[in-house]
């Protein structure tokens, strides 16, 4: 009498693998997607904070707070632009940091723990740029985007330019 031999097939167990790895690629490419999202939710929630705190600043003082720091102020603390290969600046090079005078005028209507955007790095090169930023001479905040082509709406105000930065997008948000 011949036994039985019960077990899979090699074919059917290439089967299930082929089934296995495109539902991981599935999954993988998904939570990308919400990382990025998730990215680009924390930066507009802080310019959105950002732009509330500079608003209230203007009313209680009659105008934009200052920026000693050539009229730029990274937004998010002293500690938000660590130095990770890119220096300790959210736009480019040299002067474009937290301007600790700044912060200190921010301190009353921001608290003690200032909003901070994703510092993902976008782009390539030299020229760095993540989170976002304050120019208190036009009075607009610059922020970066990632996997966006257009810029996400915001409280902080209209848009008023953009621009494409390697794989992301920059958007600035006029506080006019």
């Amino acid at each position: 009498m011949r036994k039985s031999i019960s077990g899979f097939t090699i074919v059917e167990l290439l089967i299930v693998i082929v089934v296995i790895g495109i539902l991981a690629s599935i999954v993988i490419v998904a939570y990308t997607g919400i990382q990025t999202q998730a990215s680009n939710i924390k930066t507009v929630a802080a310019v959105n904070s950002w732009a509330a705190a500079i608003q209230l600043y203007r009313v209680d003082k009659g105008s934009f707070p200052p920026s000693a720091t050539q009229n730029n102020s990274c937004l998010g603390s002293t500690s938000t632009y660590t130095n990770v290969g890119y220096g300790v600046f959210c736009w480019g090079t040299s002067y474009w940091d937290v301007d600790a005078g700044f912060l200190a005028l921010m301190a009353p209507y921001i608290g003690n723990n200032p909003p901070e955007p994703d510092i993902t790095h976008i782009g390539g090169g030299a020229t760095n740029r993540r989170g976002a930023f304050y120019n208190s001479t036009s009075h607009y905040i610059r922020a970066m985007f990632s996997g966006v082509s257009t810029c996400p709406s915001s409280s902080a105000g209209p848009i008023e330019a953009t621009g494409v930065y390697y794989d992301g997008i920059w958007c600035q948000y006029s506080l006019n």
